[in-house]
């Protein structure tokens, strides 16, 4: 495996790392139900599929009015749609992921006042993210065998080719069908 490609997936080394030891930390230093714990993983997850529709919907198509921001647009994703089956632009770069993850952290503890709390949101939102990323390149890069994984992947490719505009989530539609942007059109058009 080339640098460059090792060089993609340092998201995943990073946050494995953080995760798991502030995971261990957390867990020793109090005692909470394993409940409460999935619960608050499980928030995280479901937190994370929120932030993807938002981030994908409203900053990913953002329809920028300036040179600047059209440059800035076509970098940051539409042109993973011009070339969706190039690895370069198929994972999100730590740059981009971590000040959201700062963000979102921050907003936690403020409303948790638990930095224990805060960790195992945050391993669910890690969850999810990975989760994104996994289904991201099953979408654009394998044949799924599962028939959950084939379903993402046809509703993923069918925002890239057909819909632009609709079908942000990646992980699940369920956002799309929450928030408006869910498209039943075309349900047996094969895309490959």
């Amino acid at each position: 495996m080339n640098r460059k490609i090792w060089k993609q997936f340092t998201p995943f080394y990073f946050y494995t790392l953080l995760a798991s030891g502030l995971g261990v930390a957390a867990m020793i230093s109090e005692t909470r139900s394993l409940t409460s714990i999935l619960f608050l993983c499980l928030t995280g997850v479901l937190t994370w599929g929120l932030i993807e529709y938002w981030l994908h919907r409203l900053v990913f198509h953002f329809d920028a009015q300036g040179e600047k921001g059209r440059k800035f647009v076509y970098a940051m994703h539409l042109s993973h749609h011009a070339n969706p089956k190039t690895m370069d632009d198929l994972f999100a770069r730590l740059r981009l992921s971590l000040p959201l993850a700062l963000c979102y952290c921050s907003l936690a503890w403020a409303l948790m006042r638990s930095w224990q709390a805060t960790v195992y949101l945050f391993i669910g939102l890690t969850a999810g993210y990975f989760s994104y990323e996994f289904l991201h390149y099953q979408a654009h890069h394998r044949a799924p065998s599962l028939r959950l994984f084939r379903y993402l992947k046809k509703y993923h490719l069918l925002h890239h080719h057909q819909t632009s505009a609709l079908r942000f989530g990646v992980t699940s539609p369920v956002f799309d069908y929450l928030f408006g942007t869910f498209n039943q059109s075309h349900p047996n058009r094969t895309i490959k």
